[in-house]
């Protein structure tokens, strides 16, 4: 005689099932973030790259720091 096993909603698996559900939610509000973070940071290495080879060698310097810092900032 089989005995049918009844699953019964405890604590912790509706806490486990909540928990789920957040996470598929913030995962969805952070897509599009993520996705303007990496279109920022193409316009930065863009507007980065056309400054560098105006400015002399000495100066590299200070345009990797003032990229470091927009990108720190972002």
């Amino acid at each position: 005689m089989a005995k049918e096993i009844i699953v019964k909603e405890s604590p912790v698996m509706d806490a486990l099932k909540k928990l789920k559900e957040d996470e598929a939610e913030l995962l969805a509000k952070l897509k599009p973030v993520q996705e303007a973070i990496g279109a920022l940071e193409k316009i930065v290495d863009k507007s980065v790259k056309k400054v560098k080879p105006a400015k002399e060698n000495g100066s590299e310097n200070v345009t990797e720091e003032v990229a470091q810092e927009v990108a720190v900032e972002a």
